[in-house]
Formats: structure tokens, C-alpha cells, sequence
């Protein structure tokens, strides 16, 4: 079975650009909220000093159960990003590629 991957249209990517936009930080390019850990009050991560960014099924995190989120990963430590949760898989994905666009963006 040959499944074929559609492009986004105009309208996805505009949505998924307003998203990474909306939690992206002016101080230098790369940075994005991301959601803090208990003893923090805010918290900031450079996506272009991340050795990956993966789009993740929440199942088993109790704050989004059976959802989609976007993570950042700093060798073994991973960093949930301040956007989501998304209901399904494909606009965490478009999230991910905008937050992406926006990081190198020179």
C-alpha cells in the first residue's frame, strides 16, 4: 500500500506560523517559551542549540492525555515547548516546521 503525504495548503501553514510566532521571544533568533519545570516560573530554550525537535503522543504524560505535543531535545533531556497541545499528529507536526522556520530565519 503507497500512501502519498499531501502538502500543506496557504491557510495550514499560516495557522502553524501564527502558533511558533506566538511563542517565539525577540531577545535572538532561536528562542521559544517552553513550559517550566516546578520550581520555575518561566522558562526559555534555544531550538537552534537542540539536538532534535520531535513531535510526541502525550498518552502517558497526566497533563495531555491522548495528545500531541512538540518537544525539544538537549542531548537526553527533553523540553516540552510552550504551543499545544494539538488533537492530532499532523498540526503538531506543521507546528514543529514553523517553530523551525522561524529558529534559522536569519
Amino acid at each position: 500500500m503507497t500512501r502519498t503525504a499531501m502538502a500543506p495548503s496557504a491557510e495550514e501553514m499560516q495557522w502553524a506560523m501564527a502558533e511558533a510566532s506566538g511563542e517565539a521571544l525577540a531577545v535572538a533568533p532561536g528562542w521559544f517559551r517552553a513550559w517550566p519545570t516546578a520550581s520555575q516560573k518561566f522558562s526559555a530554550v534555544n531550538i537552534r542549540s537542540s539536538t532534535q525537535l520531535i513531535v510526541n503522543h502525550s498518552r502517558e504524560d497526566d497533563r495531555h492525555p491522548n495528545s500531541w505535543t512538540v518537544r525539544a531535545l538537549f542531548g537526553p533531556h527533553a523540553v516540552e515547548l510552550h504551543v499545544g497541545p494539538y488533537e492530532t499528529k499532523e498540526e503538531a507536526t506543521l507546528v514543529a516546521h514553523a517553530i523551525l522556520t522561524l529558529a534559522y530565519r536569519a
